[in-house]
């Protein structure tokens, strides 16, 4: 049985994969953004799957002191750490940029930011675990051919004061997800924790989530019907597999979409701007990774 955390687990894919997770006879240390989430998640799961272990854990992770403390808390509670899929996010709707309690743009905070830094508090408890993973979740939505704007992530300007639009400020999280994962798998090689990226795939009915009004209603009814969507099932399939199938033993530095490696863009593997953008992370997020 391997401890896992799954953040992002209230509701979702999160709670989605929490669930595949613990009726498989994993420990679930399940987090979600508020307390009465994480309690009301772990209770239905422990229903569905009597005798499944599930813990529940709170944080609001697009401030980066909640992270810090999240982490002070996973570290006391849980000596070990086999996994961590770091599942929360945000896909923003609002034309309006909206900064975090730090002043940081929400999107990069939550999708990048977050993971970056509780990844790099909880090397502890990995470490402890022969062979742990690290899955980070980005989307083949930074490819430079996918649908909306392309990505356009301006170092010089991450939180997006000029230019700001929700589809950009995702995409761009998403090649800077990348970018952390790389890098990690670079400074992690040798020991017992892999870092790898995942691509759920586009997911119409947990996207609805963060519409509203007739868009709401339009992917759930039609664009849940459509050839390139994924269902719920399938995507969690994916996570659950990123998490413990034994074919990805000692494998990092990928990058993941349906259970096999998939490429992701030659900007995601442009080393001077990863380097840049992990240069801000840890100055942004206060925490410096091991070299």
């Amino acid at each position: 049985m391997s401890t896992i955390l799954v953040t992002g687990g209230g509701r979702g894919l999160g709670r989605a994969t929490a669930e595949k997770l613990a009726r498989s006879g994993h420990h679930v240390v399940l987090h979600a953004r508020r307390a009465e989430a994480a309690d009301a998640a772990a209770a239905a799961i422990r229903a569905a799957s009597p005798g499944a272990q599930v813990t529940p854990h709170a944080a609001d992770l697009s401030t980066m002191g909640a992270v810090r403390s999240l982490a002070g808390e996973l570290l006391a509670a849980h000596e070990r750490l086999d996994a961590v899929l770091h599942v929360a996010g945000v896909m923003q709707q609002s034309e309006t940029r909206r900064l975090t309690a730090d002043g940081y743009e929400e999107t990069l905070a939550v999708n990048a930011l977050a993971p970056f830094l509780l990844t790099g508090l909880l090397l502890p408890a990995l470490e402890r675990s022969p062979a742990a993973r690290v899955v980070n979740v980005s989307s083949r939505l930074h490819l430079p051919d996918s649908r909306g704007p392309s990505v356009d992530l301006d170092l010089d300007d991450p939180m997006l004061e000029r230019g700001y639009g929700p589809d950009r400020a995702y995409k761009n999280s998403k090649l800077a997800v990348l970018w952390v994962t790389y890098e990690q798998a670079r400074r992690l090689a040798g020991g017992a924790v892999t870092a790898n990226a995942v691509c759920p795939g586009f997911v119409p009915l947990t996207a609805s989530d963060s519409a509203h009004g007739a868009k709401r209603l339009f992917m759930r009814t039609i664009l849940v019907r459509m050839p390139f969507a994924v269902s719920v099932d399938e995507a969690t399939d994916s996570f659950v597999f990123m998490a413990t199938d034994p074919s990805l033993d000692g494998a990092s530095g990928g990058f993941y979409g349906e259970r096999h490696p998939i490429e992701s863009s030659p900007e995601s593997h442009d080393a001077a701007k990863a380097a840049r953008f992990w240069a801000l992370a840890e100055r942004l997020t206060g925490f410096a990774w091991p070299a």
